[in-house]
């Protein structure tokens, strides 16, 4: 091997190593929010191109262990589908959560899918009501809320708040969630999203820039 070729050989291999470097940051960046295989993927289309790259996605996300850890063992029953609202922040689903000794406060938009988290300061009405009505507050009052029977959703107190603020109240059973159809399951997979995560803050954001199976995310669908 000549001077020219040995040098021609070594910018190869520099340039697959770097090559293969750079694709792994890819995909750990694409990982870091563990949002799964399929909006994994999408969210990667937006953004690169690498040969292959569906598949070294898919390797990735099984290959994590939490992803084992996470993934429902048994297959559920098909979940009642309710009708998508005409508009953003019309019908909601919320529930409560707990995260490294802390509660929180969920709340997905059935339209556009787009989460809000709160810490909660305690688990009382009064409290879920006051973080509430900060969020309508900024958003807007709604039509319609679905929770379960927690205590803090079937108080007096929370029946007021709903004839005050004029939306109607919908509770399904805890241990029946298919009843609360699609947004039950969003509701589900951001806590899980969070509680896997070493940054909620950012899992929310790349959970909320994601685009969903129609091709855009809920923060396009939510603030037009």
């Amino acid at each position: 091997m000549n001077f020219q070729s040995s040098m021609d050989y070594c910018t190869i291999q520099t340039k697959q190593l770097y090559q293969k470097r750079y694709k792994n940051e890819m995909l750990d960046k694409k990982h870091e929010s563990h949002l799964g295989i399929v909006k994994c993927k999408s969210r990667a289309r937006d953004v690169l191109f690498l040969i292959g790259m569906g598949q070294d996605i898919e390797d990735k996300v099984k290959a994590c262990g939490l992803f084992a850890q996470h993934q429902s063992l048994n297959a559920k029953e098909p979940m009642l589908m309710p009708e998508i609202p005409e508009r953003p922040w019309s019908k909601l689903a919320t529930d409560l959560f707990e995260y490294q000794k802390q509660h929180y406060l969920l709340v997905v938009d059935y339209y556009s899918k787009w989460p809000e988290v709160m810490k909660l300061d305690n688990e009382t009405s009064k409290n879920t009501i006051d973080y509430l009505k900060g969020l309508m507050s900024r958003f807007g009052y709604i039509d319609e809320l679905v929770s379960d029977n927690g205590p803090q959703f079937s108080s007096l107190e929370f029946k007021r708040f709903a004839t005050e603020y004029g939306f109607k109240h919908t509770t399904s059973s805890p241990h029946y969630a298919q009843s609360n159809g699609q947004a039950e399951r969003s509701v589900q997979t951001i806590e899980k999203l969070i509680m896997k995560s070493k940054d909620p803050h950012k899992t929310l954001l790349d959970y909320r820039n994601t685009p969903l199976d129609i091709d855009l995310s809920p923060a396009q669908l939510f603030l037009n």
